[in-house]
């Protein structure tokens, strides 16, 4: 198989929609889908290819992989959804998934006594437990009418977009029968800088793309007692002997007629979406596909048709592989037990060498300064926002509040909080301010303050009163002195940032 791994640097911020729906918020995809790549490549080759064109943007047998995040050890793969771990207790730390607090319920059933199981669905995982979120942010617009030159009444709309600066790798592949003149014209032509995505003659999508190395996905070991494990890496779109599609497969649609899916330790996520054809200015036909991070759990598989199965992997698998679906890992490493077994021995980039002090009086001063308060106040700062997002998440789930929706105390009220202990010179005022009088910041009364939480330790309260003693100056890891100021101007500042991304 001919094989081509890409960087893409995103050098503007870019829009793909996760559906084409106009009502309703507008969501992106976090990754770059293969059909981008397919579009631009089109863009610039349809024309001059002739009959060629069929086989290079519609046979599936020159395929546009999706676009990853890239880290140093590689892309980054969508989460598994069989990955599970304690509702109370990330398993992210400085950006990096730790084994002991996951749990893959393919093997296991249970986190222990007292634990509610959540499941991993969001962000991707690299080989060595990198976890990747790749940032966005949503812009409001609106419409100009061309008659006035003026905002065009009722015409407000907004985009999420992928921040620009981030990095995806992806891969384009061909059968060794496509020619190979035709997969180098197709792979020159995604070189250099391109447009991706919507709005790309406004100030989106622009991207550099450039050829880089990347070793291929190889199926895993065998299990050894007839099972074989499907980890989706793209969506999945199946179809029966009729053409309809599959959402809940069996053996026979995956190329093993004798095998069988374990409901009990498979897990699925369905998506629907109408891809926009900008060559046609229509929509192409709908299409109901398992997301990606899915994972399918087979028995009743022999030897021989676990051979056949990973040489047919090797050109995807499904429908519409020429946009990158239908890309799977049979028997990944990381799926083999309980815990996921990352790769430690992946290299990563050496620590650039710290460098030197000059010699010079005044930096002989500042380095002599003792900002010991500043350490101590940003640790808590840190310690606090990670204890009030667990809290504030168990109570929204108490409440039965959905993802994405706003929960408790908002952006502003926390920027209050940020602006009244920046303005603060004295901590022990500083609390008063917050907590005590008709004019305290932080009150029972006021909109988000009053919800119920229930902490580790106690009844259920409202958050106000749990704050209250919580921020009190030399309580339970709280600092004092001038480390206080510091450290609550740091968790209000810390704690506005998911309230804008809405994850809290």
């Amino acid at each position: 198989m001919k094989r081509i791994a890409l960087e893409i640097e995103l050098l503007e911020d870019a829009v793909f929609s996760a559906r084409a729906a106009t009502e309703g918020g507008h969501q992106s995809l976090d990754r770059i889908p293969g059909s981008a790549l397919l579009g631009a490549a089109a863009a610039r080759l349809y024309g001059a290819l002739g009959e060629a064109a069929f086989t290079a943007f519609h046979s599936g047998r020159l395929r546009f992989g999706d676009g990853l995040p890239a880290t140093p050890a590689g892309p980054a793969w969508p989460v598994p959804f069989c990955w599970h771990h304690d509702k109370l207790n990330s398993p992210v730390e400085d950006g990096r998934l730790n084994p002991d607090r996951l749990a893959n319920f393919i093997h296991t059933d249970s986190l222990g006594e007292e634990k509610q199981p959540k499941q991993l669905r969001r962000g991707y995982v690299a080989r060595d437990g990198a976890y990747r979120t790749p940032r966005a942010s949503v812009r409001l617009k609106t419409a100009i009418d061309p008659g006035t030159g003026r905002a065009a009444t009722g015409q407000l709309f907004g985009y999420q977009a992928l921040h620009r600066s981030q990095t995806f790798l992806a891969t384009v592949e061909a059968d060794d029968d496509v020619d190979e003149s035709l997969f180098q014209q197709v792979c020159e032509a995604l070189q250099g800088e391109v447009l991706l995505g919507r709005s790309r003659s406004a100030e989106y999508g622009r991207a550099r793309i450039r050829e880089t190395d990347a070793a291929p996905i190889e199926a895993g070991s065998a299990p050894g007692n007839g099972e074989a494990i499907l980890w989706l890496l793209s969506d999945l779109a199946l179809a029966d002997e009729w053409g309809e599609p599959v959402l809940r497969p069996e053996g026979e649609h995956l190329g093993l007629p004798g095998a069988r899916v374990d409901w009990g330790r498979s897990f699925l996520r369905t998506r629907r979406y109408s891809p926009w054809n900008a060559a046609r200015r229509g929509y192409d036909n709908e299409r109901l596909v398992l997301a990606a991070g899915s994972v399918l759990t087979l028995t009743g598989v022999d030897d021989a048709a676990r051979a056949a199965l990973a040489e047919r992997l090797d050109g995807g698998l499904g429908l519409h592989r020429e946009a990158g679906l239908g890309r799977l890992w049979l028997d990944p490493p990381l799926l083999r037990d309980v815990h996921p077994a990352f790769d430690d021995a992946v290299s990563r980039p050496e620590t650039a060498p710290e460098p030197s002090t000059p010699d010079h009086p005044l930096v002989a001063w500042l380095m002599g300064r003792n900002e010991g308060w500043k350490v101590e106040g940003e640790a808590a700062a840190h310690a606090f926002e990670r204890e009030y997002l667990q809290l504030l998440e168990a109570a929204r789930n108490l409440k039965g509040v959905g993802e994405g929706e706003h929960f408790g105390p908002s952006r502003s009220q926390w920027g209050t909080v940020q602006q009244v202990a920046s303005n603060s010179n004295d901590a022990g005022a500083l609390h008063r301010a917050l907590f005590e009088g008709d004019d305290a910041v932080i009150k029972e009364k006021g909109e988000g303050w009053g919800e119920p939480v229930l902490p580790d330790k106690g009844p259920y309260q409202p958050l106000a009163d749990w704050l209250k003693e919580r921020l009190r100056p030399g309580q339970g890891g709280t600092p004092t002195g001038r480390a206080y100021l510091h450290f609550l101007r740091t968790a209000a500042r810390r704690i506005q940032d998911p309230i804008r991304r809405r994850t809290v």
